[in-house]
Protein backbone atom coordinates (compact mmCIF):
# COMPACT_ATOMS: atom_id res chain seq x y z
CA UNK A 1 0.00 0.00 0.00
CA UNK A 2 1.49 3.34 -1.07
CA UNK A 3 1.90 6.47 1.06
CA UNK A 4 -1.12 8.16 -0.61
CA UNK A 5 -3.39 5.19 0.07
CA UNK A 6 -2.20 5.05 3.65
CA UNK A 7 -2.87 8.76 4.07
CA UNK A 8 -6.36 8.47 2.55
CA UNK A 9 -7.20 5.51 4.80
CA UNK A 10 -5.98 7.37 7.87
CA UNK A 11 -8.27 10.28 6.94
CA UNK A 12 -11.35 8.06 7.05
CA UNK A 13 -13.48 8.15 10.23
CA UNK A 14 -13.35 5.21 12.64
CA UNK A 15 -15.85 2.40 12.02
CA UNK A 16 -19.40 2.80 13.29
CA UNK A 17 -21.58 0.06 14.78
CA UNK A 18 -25.25 0.97 14.77
CA UNK A 19 -28.60 -0.76 14.97
CA UNK A 20 -32.08 -0.90 16.42
CA UNK A 21 -33.70 -2.97 19.17
CA UNK A 22 -37.44 -3.62 19.03
CA UNK A 23 -40.27 -5.19 17.11
CA UNK A 24 -39.93 -5.54 13.35
CA UNK A 25 -42.05 -2.68 11.95
CA UNK A 26 -43.37 -2.22 15.47
CA UNK A 27 -42.57 -0.70 18.83
CA UNK A 28 -38.94 0.27 19.60
CA UNK A 29 -37.30 -0.98 22.82
CA UNK A 30 -36.28 2.30 24.42
CA UNK A 31 -33.56 2.34 27.10
CA UNK A 32 -32.19 -1.11 26.33
CA UNK A 33 -28.57 -1.49 27.47
CA UNK A 34 -26.20 -2.22 24.57
CA UNK A 35 -22.56 -3.24 25.13
CA UNK A 36 -19.80 -3.25 22.52
CA UNK A 37 -16.76 -5.36 23.47
CA UNK A 38 -13.50 -5.32 21.51
CA UNK A 39 -10.61 -7.14 23.17
CA UNK A 40 -10.21 -5.41 26.57
CA UNK A 41 -12.16 -2.32 25.52
CA UNK A 42 -15.85 -2.03 26.36
CA UNK A 43 -18.42 0.65 25.56
CA UNK A 44 -21.98 0.83 26.92
CA UNK A 45 -24.89 2.92 25.63
CA UNK A 46 -28.66 2.91 25.96
CA UNK A 47 -31.07 2.92 23.07
CA UNK A 48 -33.02 6.07 22.48
CA UNK A 49 -36.79 6.49 22.31
CA UNK A 50 -36.59 5.14 18.76
CA UNK A 51 -34.78 1.98 19.91
CA UNK A 52 -31.61 2.93 18.02
CA UNK A 53 -27.99 2.87 19.18
CA UNK A 54 -24.61 3.83 17.72
CA UNK A 55 -20.99 3.25 18.70
CA UNK A 56 -17.80 4.80 17.39
CA UNK A 57 -15.83 1.57 17.35
CA UNK A 58 -12.22 0.48 16.91
CA UNK A 59 -10.91 -1.45 13.96
CA UNK A 60 -11.21 -5.23 14.22
CA UNK A 61 -13.82 -7.74 15.42
CA UNK A 62 -16.45 -6.83 18.00
CA UNK A 63 -19.24 -8.38 20.05
CA UNK A 64 -22.52 -6.55 20.61
CA UNK A 65 -24.74 -7.61 23.53
CA UNK A 66 -28.18 -6.28 24.43
CA UNK A 67 -29.92 -6.28 27.80
CA UNK A 68 -33.62 -5.64 27.30
CA UNK A 69 -35.63 -3.29 29.52
CA UNK A 70 -38.40 -4.65 31.71
CA UNK A 71 -41.43 -5.87 29.79
CA UNK A 72 -39.48 -7.03 26.72
CA UNK A 73 -38.61 -10.55 25.59
CA UNK A 74 -36.64 -12.05 22.71
CA UNK A 75 -36.60 -15.43 20.97
CA UNK A 76 -33.29 -14.84 19.17
CA UNK A 77 -29.89 -14.48 20.90
CA UNK A 78 -29.13 -11.01 22.21
CA UNK A 79 -25.39 -11.24 21.59
CA UNK A 80 -23.68 -11.14 18.21
CA UNK A 81 -20.06 -11.26 17.02
CA UNK A 82 -19.39 -8.92 14.13
CA UNK A 83 -16.92 -9.27 11.30
CA UNK A 84 -13.72 -7.19 11.63
CA UNK A 85 -14.41 -3.56 10.69
CA UNK A 86 -12.10 -1.06 9.05
CA UNK A 87 -12.01 2.72 9.13
CA UNK A 88 -14.93 4.17 7.18
CA UNK A 89 -17.13 1.05 7.66
CA UNK A 90 -20.68 1.23 9.02
CA UNK A 91 -21.68 -2.10 10.54
CA UNK A 92 -25.37 -2.81 11.13
CA UNK A 93 -26.55 -4.90 14.11
CA UNK A 94 -30.33 -5.01 14.61
CA UNK A 95 -31.95 -7.06 17.38
CA UNK A 96 -35.56 -8.24 17.32
CA UNK A 97 -37.50 -8.17 20.58
CA UNK A 98 -41.17 -8.26 21.53
CA UNK A 99 -43.02 -6.05 23.96
CA UNK A 100 -44.96 -8.17 26.45
CA UNK A 101 -48.59 -7.08 26.45
CA UNK A 102 -50.92 -8.83 28.88
CA UNK A 103 -54.68 -8.36 29.04
CA UNK A 104 -56.35 -9.47 32.25
CA UNK A 105 -59.97 -9.08 31.36
CA UNK A 106 -63.52 -9.89 32.16
CA UNK A 107 -65.72 -10.97 29.26
CA UNK A 108 -69.14 -9.38 29.41
CA UNK A 109 -72.28 -10.22 27.45
CA UNK A 110 -75.32 -8.07 28.03
CA UNK A 111 -73.52 -6.44 30.95
CA UNK A 112 -72.87 -9.70 32.82
CA UNK A 113 -69.77 -11.98 32.90
CA UNK A 114 -69.72 -14.96 30.55
CA UNK A 115 -68.22 -17.92 32.47
CA UNK A 116 -66.39 -20.99 31.17
CA UNK A 117 -66.07 -19.73 27.60
CA UNK A 118 -63.04 -20.36 25.35
CA UNK A 119 -61.68 -17.07 24.01
CA UNK A 120 -58.99 -16.29 21.47
CA UNK A 121 -57.14 -13.32 20.04
CA UNK A 122 -55.37 -14.35 16.86
CA UNK A 123 -53.30 -17.41 17.76
CA UNK A 124 -53.58 -16.83 21.51
CA UNK A 125 -56.03 -19.05 23.38
CA UNK A 126 -57.54 -18.73 26.85
CA UNK A 127 -60.78 -19.44 28.69
CA UNK A 128 -62.91 -17.48 31.10
CA UNK A 129 -63.28 -18.84 34.62
CA UNK A 130 -66.47 -19.09 36.66
CA UNK A 131 -66.46 -15.29 37.03
CA UNK A 132 -65.83 -14.51 33.36
CA UNK A 133 -62.16 -13.63 33.96
CA UNK A 134 -59.42 -14.46 31.45
CA UNK A 135 -55.75 -13.71 30.76
CA UNK A 136 -54.21 -13.25 27.29
CA UNK A 137 -50.41 -12.90 27.21
CA UNK A 138 -48.45 -11.88 24.11
CA UNK A 139 -50.88 -9.56 22.35
CA UNK A 140 -49.90 -7.20 19.52
CA UNK A 141 -50.21 -3.44 19.75
CA UNK A 142 -53.30 -1.64 18.52
CA UNK A 143 -56.90 -2.78 18.32
CA UNK A 144 -57.21 -6.48 19.18
CA UNK A 145 -60.31 -8.55 18.51
CA UNK A 146 -61.20 -10.96 21.32
CA UNK A 147 -63.39 -13.75 19.97
CA UNK A 148 -65.63 -16.40 21.47
CA UNK A 149 -66.25 -19.46 19.29
CA UNK A 150 -69.29 -20.76 21.16
CA UNK A 151 -71.52 -18.91 20.77
CA UNK A 152 -69.87 -16.85 18.01
CA UNK A 153 -69.19 -13.44 19.60
CA UNK A 154 -66.46 -10.83 19.50
CA UNK A 155 -65.30 -7.74 21.33
CA UNK A 156 -62.44 -5.28 20.87
CA UNK A 157 -59.78 -3.76 23.07
CA UNK A 158 -56.88 -1.43 22.26
CA UNK A 159 -53.36 -2.27 23.45
CA UNK A 160 -50.57 0.35 23.73
CA UNK A 161 -47.45 0.28 21.60
CA UNK A 162 -45.06 -0.70 24.36
CA UNK A 163 -45.16 -3.28 27.18
CA UNK A 164 -48.40 -3.31 29.16
CA UNK A 165 -50.26 -5.28 31.80
CA UNK A 166 -53.87 -4.14 31.54
CA UNK A 167 -56.99 -5.00 33.49
CA UNK A 168 -59.98 -4.23 31.32
CA UNK A 169 -63.50 -5.49 30.69
CA UNK A 170 -64.22 -6.65 27.15
CA UNK A 171 -67.83 -6.47 26.05
CA UNK A 172 -68.79 -9.02 23.42
CA UNK A 173 -71.32 -7.50 21.07
CA UNK A 174 -74.38 -9.62 20.25
CA UNK A 175 -75.81 -8.80 16.82
CA UNK A 176 -79.46 -7.96 16.32
CA UNK A 177 -81.24 -10.60 14.27
CA UNK A 178 -82.87 -7.93 12.12
CA UNK A 179 -79.45 -6.70 10.97
CA UNK A 180 -77.96 -10.06 9.98
CA UNK A 181 -79.56 -10.20 6.55
CA UNK A 182 -81.28 -13.50 7.29
CA UNK A 183 -84.77 -14.52 6.21
CA UNK A 184 -86.63 -17.06 8.34
CA UNK A 185 -87.54 -20.30 6.58
CA UNK A 186 -91.17 -21.30 7.33
CA UNK A 187 -91.63 -24.20 9.74
CA UNK A 188 -87.94 -24.26 10.55
CA UNK A 189 -87.80 -23.52 14.27
CA UNK A 190 -87.35 -25.16 17.66
CA UNK A 191 -87.18 -23.73 21.18
CA UNK A 192 -86.05 -24.89 24.59
CA UNK A 193 -86.03 -23.16 27.99
CA UNK A 194 -82.69 -21.55 28.78
CA UNK A 195 -82.92 -23.01 32.28
CA UNK A 196 -83.05 -26.56 30.87
CA UNK A 197 -79.74 -26.01 29.07
CA UNK A 198 -78.07 -24.45 32.09
CA UNK A 199 -79.19 -27.14 34.52
CA UNK A 200 -78.11 -29.92 32.16
CA UNK A 201 -81.61 -31.31 31.82
CA UNK A 202 -81.63 -34.25 29.44
CA UNK A 203 -83.02 -33.59 25.98
CA UNK A 204 -86.41 -35.17 25.43
CA UNK A 205 -87.06 -37.28 22.35
CA UNK A 206 -89.19 -34.54 20.72
CA UNK A 207 -86.42 -32.00 21.38
CA UNK A 208 -83.78 -34.29 19.89
CA UNK A 209 -85.97 -34.89 16.86
CA UNK A 210 -86.55 -31.16 16.35
CA UNK A 211 -82.84 -30.32 16.61
CA UNK A 212 -81.81 -33.15 14.30
CA UNK A 213 -84.42 -32.11 11.73
CA UNK A 214 -83.08 -28.56 11.67
CA UNK A 215 -79.49 -29.82 11.50
CA UNK A 216 -80.36 -31.98 8.50
CA UNK A 217 -82.20 -29.14 6.77
CA UNK A 218 -79.26 -26.76 7.26
CA UNK A 219 -77.09 -29.06 5.16
CA UNK A 220 -79.35 -28.84 2.12
CA UNK A 221 -78.36 -25.36 0.96
CA UNK A 222 -75.10 -23.41 1.47
CA UNK A 223 -77.14 -20.26 2.08
CA UNK A 224 -78.90 -21.79 5.09
CA UNK A 225 -77.93 -20.66 8.60
CA UNK A 226 -79.11 -21.87 11.99
CA UNK A 227 -79.76 -18.83 14.16
CA UNK A 228 -79.79 -19.14 17.94
CA UNK A 229 -81.98 -16.25 19.09
CA UNK A 230 -82.78 -14.94 22.56
CA UNK A 231 -84.59 -11.99 24.11
CA UNK A 232 -82.42 -9.04 25.08
CA UNK A 233 -83.05 -9.36 28.80
CA UNK A 234 -81.89 -13.00 28.72
CA UNK A 235 -78.57 -12.39 26.96
CA UNK A 236 -76.05 -13.40 29.69
CA UNK A 237 -77.77 -16.71 30.45
CA UNK A 238 -78.80 -17.23 26.83
CA UNK A 239 -75.15 -16.98 25.72
CA UNK A 240 -74.24 -19.81 28.09
CA UNK A 241 -77.16 -21.87 26.80
CA UNK A 242 -76.20 -21.11 23.18
CA UNK A 243 -72.68 -22.38 23.87
CA UNK A 244 -74.12 -25.70 25.03
CA UNK A 245 -76.50 -25.86 22.07
CA UNK A 246 -73.68 -25.06 19.65
CA UNK A 247 -71.55 -27.86 21.06
CA UNK A 248 -74.46 -30.24 20.47
CA UNK A 249 -75.02 -28.99 16.93
CA UNK A 250 -71.37 -29.05 15.87
CA UNK A 251 -70.81 -32.38 17.67
CA UNK A 252 -73.45 -35.11 17.33
CA UNK A 253 -75.51 -33.12 14.79
CA UNK A 254 -72.46 -32.38 12.53
CA UNK A 255 -73.44 -28.80 11.68
CA UNK A 256 -70.46 -26.75 10.41
CA UNK A 257 -69.59 -23.96 12.81
CA UNK A 258 -69.81 -21.31 10.09
CA UNK A 259 -73.51 -22.17 9.64
CA UNK A 260 -74.34 -21.00 13.19
CA UNK A 261 -75.07 -17.49 14.45
CA UNK A 262 -76.19 -16.11 17.82
CA UNK A 263 -78.33 -12.99 18.02
CA UNK A 264 -80.91 -11.07 19.96
CA UNK A 265 -84.41 -10.71 18.53
CA UNK A 266 -87.46 -8.74 19.56
CA UNK A 267 -89.68 -11.68 18.67
CA UNK A 268 -87.84 -14.17 20.93
CA UNK A 269 -89.85 -15.45 23.86
CA UNK A 270 -88.42 -14.56 27.28
CA UNK A 271 -86.68 -17.48 28.96
CA UNK A 272 -86.37 -19.42 25.70
CA UNK A 273 -83.45 -20.04 23.36
CA UNK A 274 -84.89 -20.40 19.89
CA UNK A 275 -83.21 -22.18 16.99
CA UNK A 276 -84.34 -20.91 13.59
CA UNK A 277 -83.62 -22.16 10.11
CA UNK A 278 -82.80 -19.09 8.04
CA UNK A 279 -81.46 -18.23 4.63
CA UNK A 280 -79.06 -15.51 3.56
CA UNK A 281 -81.02 -12.83 1.80
CA UNK A 282 -80.08 -11.87 -1.73
CA UNK A 283 -78.40 -8.45 -1.90
CA UNK A 284 -80.67 -5.79 -3.32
Amino acid sequence: MGPLAIALLAALPPPLVEGRVGEVKGAPAAFATVTLAQDDRTQVVRTGADGKFRFRAFEGPATVTVKLPQGWTAKDPLSRTLEPALRGDVVRADFTASARRILRGRLLVGGAPLPNAPVNAGELLAATDAHGLFVLDGLPAGVVEVKVDAPPLRGRVELPEGPADLARDVTAAVPDFAGLGLARVPNGAAARPIADWLTGKRLSKPEVAALERLAALSALDPSFRLAMVAAGRDLPRAAQAAAMLQRYLTGPALVPRERLVFSVGEFARPGQLELLLTRLQEPR
